[in-house]
């Protein structure tokens, strides 16, 4: 609310300001100069989002440890965060280095502040007149935001903690030029918002006999989630402890072959498989990712999505349908 004065109750020492809101463009012609770089290299944040979803998996490490949930992760591990989230934007985006900051965008000295709290951000004195890059993002919400913020005394609280580092004051916050405001969805961890008792049948599943426990999680996972896109990280979570999860979703041995019994298809983003996702309706996986479905024979004159697969027209099954082998969709030789 530009130009509003409101009372103010915060532990910042405000008592009352004027609440002027982020700067307009020309006001802080490096701010500009910063955020038309930032838009120009990823116009919907969609690689900013990418970015995040891929730190937060990366500290989860579920393909060795099977951990999904960030509450799982150890203090010194939540803390390191913020450090793999500025590593990972300055390798996706290659920003020059700065020099008192992490970065140079657009010639301009850009600090990268990562916080899970927005507002948590927290600035030293050397970063007193810089321009910051402030991130929040929430797995459990699957949000995020981010924005741009000269970093100025009369922003900050006058609080400081032990390392003599203070966060943004309610003015401070005001002031942020918030960027891609109409992105915000993170990419979705699908272990932690899955149904409690669906995680709880897939994470427990045992193999019949040896100790094949990972394979068995892997084919409760293909019984469990289906006509959604399945991606490579919990596949690899959901296979923890596995030399090779992915090889254990294909054929060979793997889900693709053993849960043709029950119906299912085990599709992925090459050979014949993305005409037959199409065919179903289905969303499309990229490289790494698949797609579930239960099908049965299409009766003729239905006129449902259906795809053609050995010769026969298939269509994705309702619950009350009955259980029939699934059709092999072919395979390009190699």
């Amino acid at each position: 609310m530009r130009g509003c004065s409101l009372p103010v109750t915060d532990d910042s020492d405000e008592a009352f300001f004027l609440v002027a809101g982020p700067p307009a463009r020309g006001d802080d012609p490096d701010l500009d100069a910063v955020e038309d770089h930032l838009v120009r290299a990823d116009p919907t944040g969609s690689r900013v989002a990418e970015v995040l979803r891929d730190t937060y998996d990366q500290l989860l490490d579920g393909r060795r440890r099977g951990r999904w949930n960030y509450e799982e992760l150890r203090k010194t591990e939540k803390t390191y965060m913020g450090t793999l989230v500025e590593i990972n934007l300055h390798r996706e985006f290659e920003f020059e280095d700065g020099g008192v900051t992490d970065y140079k965008i657009a010639g301009v000295e850009v600090d990268c502040k990562f916080s899970q709290k927005i507002g948590g951000w927290e600035v030293g004195p050397e970063l007193i007149g810089q321009i910051c890059l402030v991130i929040w993002a929430d797995d459990f919400k699957s949000e995020w935001r981010a924005g741009l913020v000269r970093m100025t005394q009369d922003r900050l609280r006058t609080s400081t903690n032990r390392d003599a580092k203070k966060t943004l004051s309610l003015r401070g916050r005001e002031s942020i030029r918030w960027l891609w405001t109409d992105a915000g969805n993170l990419p979705p961890n699908i272990l932690l918002h899955m149904e409690p008792d669906k995680r709880q049948r897939i994470m427990n599943a045992r193999a019949g006999r040896g100790n094949r426990h990972g394979q068995a999680r892997l084919f409760q996972m293909c019984r469990e989630l289906h006509n959604q896109v399945i991606s490579r990280t919990t596949v690899e979570t959901v296979g923890w402890g596995l030399d090779d999860p992915m090889k254990r979703m294909r054929s060979n041995g793997g889900a693709r072959e053993n849960l043709r019994k029950e119906g299912l298809l085990v599709l992925g983003h090459q050979d014949n498989d993305p005409a037959v996702i199409a065919a179903l309706g289905l969303p499309q996986p990229r490289k790494g990712q698949f797609v579930v479905t239960r099908v049965v024979p299409a009766e003729p004159g239905d006129v449902r999505p259906a795809a053609e697969i050995e010769g026969k027209r298939w269509r994705r099954a309702e619950e009350s349908d009955p259980l029939v082998t699934a059709p092999l969709v072919p395979r390009n030789s190699r």
